[in-house]
């Protein structure tokens, strides 16, 4: 992906914290599909992404231990490769109407 396209991602993701499953950014549903783990620019942006949805849903910022970052990372990650297959099977996934950043009921 490109330097300023991941920019624009890492924007959207502080920017949009509340977006849901189904619309999620296929651009990143593809990037984490292609990939055996999260490159840097991933991790990036779902750490982003959570932070940002935290401090949405709890009305300030929360600080979680790296290693609970970490583990988000991985969670969404994850999710984000299922999105994807469900995508091109034509399927509507089962997370659909969750919050793409919240890791609730995913661990």
């Amino acid at each position: 992906m490109e330097p300023d396209r991941e920019q624009h991602f890492l924007r959207m993701a502080t920017e949009e914290p509340d977006i849901l499953c189904a619309d999620a950014p296929d651009e990143i549903l593809e990037a984490c599909a292609v990939e055996v783990e999260p490159t840097d620019f991933l991790e990036q942006y779902f750490a982003a992404g959570h932070s940002a949805w935290l401090a949405h849903k709890h009305g300030r910022t929360i600080n979680k231990p790296q290693i609970l970052v970490n583990q988000a990372i991985l969670v969404l990650y994850r999710r984000a490769c299922l999105l994807n297959t469900a995508r091109l099977m034509g399927q509507t996934s089962e997370y659909a109407n969750q919050p793409f950043f919240s890791d609730e009921d995913l661990y």
